[in-house]
């Protein structure tokens, strides 16, 4: 673990949720940040809008919560900080699994030949001591898909059926794995803070709904094209009858990416 980044660390075995947990630790004042918490299962896990992040005992679900002011980012950074974290994981999980078989699905998930092995999900707390940013991040590292519910079996894997279990003990890998995941994060929040393009340009080669046709589920209305990649600002970039559109918002229809 990168101690110089990390100031507060609470491993829990089983929690609700570790985005609720962190609230609390920053909310209360209960630890300096950055903090994490991180756990083997989560029983309440939440994923983007209504959605929620089924887990067992093979999962490794944790949640950093830093102050965006101490690290130089700013309002307009926050859209981005899914997509920085996204490619942090990517970063990470490239020291067990072929780098160009990993994928960002906009605007939250990561993906291996397609099926999804990890989801972010960022959340800001206003605190008495200012904003504060939480990214929750769940990662299937030895996750035993076949008790999953079958709509999340269909599009789900994980670490070990990637590695075909050739790994060392799950134990070991999800400390190797939280570690490098740490300082791969803090390395791309710096270069998010910094604007770095080079950032910009890994999430946009990175995408995975590129040149793919897509369905996005606005609420009021369901848009189709075709991915046209990520921009620098960490919209979605639409070909559509009318032309390009820039989308910073919605749920990309995954019966559409069969």
């Amino acid at each position: 673990m990168n101690g110089h980044f990390i100031k507060t660390w609470m491993d829990k075995g089983v929690v609700e949720s570790t985005n609720d947990l962190a609230r609390q630790v920053v909310v209360n004042g209960l630890g300096d940040c950055p903090v994490l918490v991180s756990a083997e299962r989560q029983t309440r896990g939440r994923g983007r809008g209504n959605h929620t992040w089924w887990s067992d005992q093979g999962s490794l679900t944790f949640t950093i919560g830093i102050d965006p002011i101490a690290h130089g980012l700013r309002t307009e950074h926050e859209p981005r900080v899914a997509l920085a974290t996204a490619v942090a994981l990517i970063d990470a999980l490239a020291h067990w699994i072929p780098r160009e078989t990993i994928r960002l699905r906009w605007p939250n998930d990561v993906e291996v030949k397609g099926l999804k092995i990890a989801g972010i999900l960022p959340e800001r707390v206003e605190t008495p001591h200012g904003g504060r940013l939480l990214i929750g991040i769940g990662i299937n590292v030895s996750t035993q898909l076949d008790a999953a519910p079958l709509e999340i079996r269909r599009m789900a894997t994980s670490l070990m059926q990637q590695t075909s279990g050739h790994v060392s003990t799950p134990a070991d890998v999800r400390d190797r794995l939280l570690a490098r995941v740490i300082a791969h994060f803090e390395t791309s929040i710096s270069r998010l803070a910094e604007d770095d393009p080079g950032l910009a340009a890994r999430w946009d080669q990175l995408d995975a709904l590129r040149d793919r046709p897509i369905r996005l589920d606005l609420g009021p209305q369901i848009l189709q094209g075709i991915g046209r990649g990520i921009d620098p600002s960490g919209a979605l970039r639409l070909g559509t009858d009318q032309g390009i559109r820039l989308l910073y918002g919605g749920q990309v229809l995954r019966d559409d990416l069969s």
